[in-house]
């Protein structure tokens, strides 16, 4: 039988929203990975975290729970860029490989309100800015330019995570 555990890491919300989303969706709780102990129980563990420009927010505590975990495990990376983009599949691919274990990557999109960043997302805002200033066209440049919230989390996209929790290993 399975125990899905869900857990998350998150700074501005998005991803805690959609592991509370996940959690209730399979019958279960999600729990803050700062304090959640090891995932002996956990059969599957899912993990969600954010993404901010080049890193996932959580690493050290992901990888001790994705190598406590006994059986599946999945990572759910949430950021604003399109889930598709190579450079998010690639982060996270480097962090799972770093746990030596098989994971199973999801990629779900977040929310960006330019009013609750700290000080030092501000100055990386800032500089990417910048830097988009000179390619206006590109997808990225639209969303982030106009200095606008933009509200990217779609609870409906969670489908495949919960269909890859009800599916069991064979």
């Amino acid at each position: 039988m399975n125990h899905p555990l869900v857990t998350f890491t998150s700074r501005y919300g998005s991803t805690r929203r959609y592991a509370h989303a996940l959690a209730e969706t399979l019958g279960t709780r999600a729990v803050d990975l700062a304090s959640m102990g090891d995932a002996a129980s956990a059969d599957p563990l899912i993990v969600l975290a954010p993404q901010y420009v080049t890193t996932i927010l959580g690493r050290r505590r992901i990888i001790r729970a994705i190598r406590s975990a006994p059986g599946r495990t999945a990572l759910v990376v949430v950021a604003l860029s399109p889930a598709d983009d190579p450079g998010r599949g690639a982060l996270a691919q480097k962090l799972v490989a770093a746990t030596g274990r098989a994971a199973t990557v999801f990629q779900l999109r977040g929310d960006l309100d330019p009013d609750r960043l700290r000080w030092w997302d501000r100055v990386l805002m800032a500089a990417l800015r910048r830097e988009l200033r000179r390619t206006p066209d590109e997808p990225v440049a639209r969303l982030l330019l106009p200095r606008e919230r933009v509200e990217l989390v779609d609870e409906s996209t969670l489908g495949p995570i919960v269909d890859w929790v009800q599916r069991r290993e064979s």
